[in-house]
Formats: C-alpha cells, structure tokens, sequence
C-alpha cells in the first residue's frame, strides 16, 4: 500500500513537472540521451552466474569523486561486473570517460515501482552502492528486497533535508531500513543521520571521497597547447569562473570591471555548470561591452579578448591548471548553496567563494581553516581579487596552503572501501 502511495505522489509530481521538461526537451535537447534509460529501456541484461556491484552518482562532480572508490572495488573484486548509473548527462559522459572498464553505463531510471522492478530483474545487484545523497524509496527498498547490500558512500545530508527527513518519520525508516551501512563525510553529517533516527553502529566517517580525485595534470607541453588554443599570452593574467549560475555572470563580471582597469592583461575563463546556458551567457558578456572568444569557435580568437566562454563539458579541470585564482560560483546564490571549492586547491590553485555555502559545509571549514581560499561577498570580490594578483607574498603564502592542504587530507577511498569490502 505505501508503495502504490508514493508511486501516486511521484506520479503528481511528474506531471507538475512535465510543461517544463518537454520545454527543455524540444528547445534545449535536454533529456534526450536519457530518456529511453529512465523508462527502463535500453538497461544491459547482466549474466546470473556473475556477481554485480552497482554504483550510482548523480552528476559529473560525485562521479568524479567515485573514481578512486571504483578502482579499489574492481581491484578488490576483480570477477565481478560493476556497472554505473548516472542521473545526469554530463554525469553520464563523465563515467563512461573515466570509467571506461565498468561493464555498463546507464541512466537512474526513474523510481515508478513497476520502473525499477523491470531494471532489478536485468541487472540484480549483489551490492547497490550510493553515492552522498541520493535517496529512492523503490530503488533502494527492490534492491534490498532482492538480497542486494544497499550502501551509502560519500554520504551527506543538508540540515534542511536532515529536518524533513525527521518530520516524515515513518516514511524515513522505511527508506533507511535497508541501509547495510552508511560511509559519511563528516562527523557534522553523522549526527544529521543519527538524528534521522539512523543506527550510529551502521555509520562510519570515512571522509569526503572528492579529496582522493587525484586531477589529470597536463604536461608541460599540453599546458602550452592548451594555453594557445584558448589565446593566453605570456602577460595574461589569466582567473576561472566556474560552475556559475544566472545571475552569477552578471555580477561577477560587474565586479570584475575595476579589476580590469588595475589590471588590463586579466583574462577570464568563464565556465557555466549548465550547458543549456552556454548561449545566454555569451550574448550576456557581449551585452557588457566585453570582447569575447569561446570554445567551441575558438579558431576565430584573437586572443586579445578578455573572457573566453568555455561552452563545452568536462574541461573545468583543465581550466584551472592555466588559473592564478579561481571562483567557485554557485556560491553567491542561495538556493545552490556552493560546489566543489576543494578542486583548484588539488592544483595548487588559491581559491575565492560567496557567501552561500550550505551544501558545502565541511568544505568551507577545511579551506578557511586552512587559509587556502577566501570567503567573499560580490561587493569584496575586486578588492580580494586584486591583492591575491598583486601582492606576491599574500598570493605565495596562500599557494602553499593549498599544496600542504591537498597532501593532508587524502585517504578517504582507501578508508571507505576497506569499511565496505566485506559487504560487497
């Protein structure tokens, strides 16, 4: 009964969403890779005689994190089949890029019951592996009804969900009844479960897992290339702006305006979390009156331009590796509440961030406790800026907190699969 319920309540909420959905789909081509997946078709028919270890992360960012977790499983379990779910698409081609060996890559279907029970049946999971915070009723309860271990990695949960969670009790025991275990990447997040009415035996903190993604760094010589593709000159002074959101582009931007005029040479990569934007944020730079370049027509650069639109996925990372500083937006915003600020300290590359970083506590405290990044309002943002470029001691003693910060807190990886390997 309680699944018929929530197969009515997903149902109603599917419907509210539709309008906007088909919008995205037939104007930006959203949805389209997908969708055969999250009706539970296209999903791989996996041999019974072997045994499966499903890994699931939401988007490019967790996907990156679950890497060094997945090699260590594959290690571990050499005969088994590990496929990968991905609700996203840029989560999607992040998989298959950097787990090329898993033995599928598909979509999360979506969590109508009669959904999930048709994908158990082809891929019957011995082990169902989520990753932060990604919770589904039908996914998780078929999963364990199936005899699959069902466990968390990464785990985190918002103080926000952790509340509501609290509040619908009876619905949050039967969605974390199933829970073998529960990896976490923080004692704060510990708590949030506990509280949720979660067995504190079956939660253990392992760490945040996106510490142990270990970043492709180019060589020497790629670094060069990369630089004259994207027209870099030797004066460049050369900042990313990633992952931002509407209207993080027009405020950064404005703010830069008086950076520009102490600094002329400033270059900025302006990189976009979402690629339906791409557009829009092109025709937003050029309405400010600033000259522009962008990735995907980048044989027509100048390189006299002072923004370079990076409108194409995946290339964040490289990015950063040709920044001074970088700007982790969705930050500045509230309802985003922030990302991943630990990647350019990874690359020795000091980091600013806003003010909204909810999504991204223990982060925050790790960057600020060790002076590897500012925290800053928009109305900071030239004046902090400015001194990190101009001032070689401060924009030194900041650098070295970064590489002293990456090589201590790696291990999470290795700590979680040595919690979970016995279960999966």
């Amino acid at each position: 009964m309680f699944s018929f319920f929530y197969d009515a309540a997903l149902f109603i909420l599917a419907l509210a969403a539709l309008p906007k959905m088909l919008w995205q789909c037939l104007v930006l081509g959203k949805y389209r890779k997908s969708l055969k997946s999250r009706l539970g078709l296209n999903i791989p028919d996996l041999p019974k005689d072997k045994k499966v270890i499903w890994i699931h992360a939401v988007s490019m960012g967790e996907t990156r994190a679950v890497v060094p977790f997945f090699r260590l499983v594959r290690k571990g379990h050499p005969d088994a089949l590990i496929v990968i779910s991905s609700t996203t698409e840029t989560g999607h081609a992040e998989a298959r890029r950097s787990m090329p060996e898993a033995a599928a890559h598909f979509f999360l279907p979506l969590d109508f019951s009669w959904i999930v029970r048709k994908v158990m049946k082809k891929v019957h999971p011995d082990a169902l592996v989520l990753c932060e915070s990604d919770f589904w009723y039908h996914l998780i309860s078929k999963a364990h009804f199936q005899g699959a271990s069902v466990l968390l990695i990464n785990g985190k949960v918002s103080e926000r969900s952790a509340k509501r969670f609290k509040l619908f009790g009876r619905f949050s025991r039967k969605l974390f009844s199933p829970f073998e275990h529960l990896c976490v990447q923080s004692n704060r997040f510990c708590e949030r479960f506990v509280l949720m009415g979660i067995d504190p035996k079956k939660i253990t903190v392992t760490g945040n897992l996106k510490f142990d993604a270990t970043p492709k760094t180019l060589t020497p010589a790629e670094l060069q290339v990369w630089k004259e593709e994207l027209g870099i000159k030797d004066k460049d002074r050369v900042i990313v702006i990633g992952s931002s959101h509407a209207p993080e582009e027009e405020w950064l931007l404005a703010a830069l305006d008086t950076v520009w005029q102490k600094i002329p040479d400033l270059k900025v990569l302006l990189v976009p979390r979402h690629p339906e934007r791409f557009a829009e944020v092109a025709t937003q730079v050029k309405l400010r009156g600033l000259t522009i370049a962008t990735y995907s027509n980048r044989q027509n650069k100048t390189g006299d331009e002072r923004i370079v639109l990076i409108d194409a996925m995946g290339l964040l990372n490289t990015c950063y590796q040709v920044a001074e500083v970088a700007i982790v937006a969705g930050s500045f915003i509230e309802p985003v509440g922030g990302h991943n600020i630990f990647e350019p300290i990874l690359l020795g590359v000091p980091v600013l961030f806003g003010p909204h970083m909810h999504s991204q506590l223990d982060l925050e405290d790790l960057v600020l406790n060790s002076n590897a990044g500012k925290q800053v309002s928009i109305d900071q943002v030239p004046e902090v800026l400015s001194k990190f470029l101009t001032d070689p001691h401060a924009y030194g003693t900041l650098k070295q907190s970064c590489l002293k910060l990456a090589g201590e807190v790696q291990g999470s990886a290795l700590r979680t699969y040595n919690t979970l390997k016995s279960r999966l």
